[in-house]
């Protein structure tokens, strides 16, 4: 680093300074001295046996953390009886179902993410909105349990994806009782819905005493026994 003084009535003079790395490097001769190793073993000061190893020190981390979940299962856990609620059946008027997801003790991308299921036949609808609302629906209609499902993550917080997927169903209602045009002319192509096979009654085969089975094994065995005898003899 060079630093300019200026005296009156003298000329510039000029002072230069040697940073402290470079001042081992200066002349011949003169050895580097070297940097201790803080974490080399020759400079690690010798263990007397009088304190836990490393490993020990986070074996007994373990433990305390374990107690410590067990103090509060045995003293803060029954404090959360006086908060407990009733179970409510929902009601007729409650046919929104929004199902999200939460990790306990860690943050997880999927805990954005919101998913709502409605049953069509909820919605009171006609049988010509309902038409348009199925072909507006698209593949979100599952045909087996007759359920409009939709979820959406593209928003940060999960309150946002859930009131997007409030505004969409609205926009969805509000677009099938649209008298305009009711798409009356487009067919509704939906799959066909799975059909559960169920085994035929004529297979089962009727179930055996056990007492049956016993007296065969206890007969097989007598015979068996006599006819050793025989041979003894």
């Amino acid at each position: 680093m060079l630093r300019q003084v200026v005296n009156k009535g003298t000329a510039a003079r000029q002072f230069s300074t040697t940073s402290v790395a470079l001042a081992g490097r200066q002349g011949t001769g003169v050895q580097r001295r070297k940097a201790e190793k803080k974490f080399d073993v020759e400079f690690m000061p010798k263990f007397d046996f009088d304190d836990q190893t490393t490993i020990g020190h986070s074996l007994f981390e373990n433990i305390r953390e374990v107690r410590q979940y067990l103090r509060k299962t045995e003293f803060e856990l029954p404090k959360l009886n006086a908060f407990a609620k009733p179970f409510e059946a929902p009601t007729s008027d409650q046919i929104l179902r929004i199902k999200s997801h939460t990790y306990v003790g860690e943050g997880h991308p999927v805990e954005k993410k919101a998913v709502l299921n409605v049953k069509v036949s909820d919605l009171k609808l006609s049988a010509t909105e309902k038409h348009k609302f199925l072909l507006l629906s698209g593949p979100r209609y599952n045909v087996n349990t007759e359920e409009l499902v939709m979820s959406s993550e593209r928003f940060p917080h999960r309150k946002q994806n859930k009131k997007y997927l409030l505004d969409v169903l609205n926009k969805l209602i509000v677009e099938a009782k649209d008298t305009k045009d009711t798409f009356a002319d487009i067919p509704l192509d939906l799959p066909k819905p799975k059909q559960r096979l169920e085994f035929p009654k004529e297979w089962i085969k009727a179930p055996v005493k056990e007492t049956v089975i016993e007296t065969q094994v206890i007969d097989e065995l007598l015979d068996a026994v006599a006819k050793k005898e025989e041979k003894t003899v």
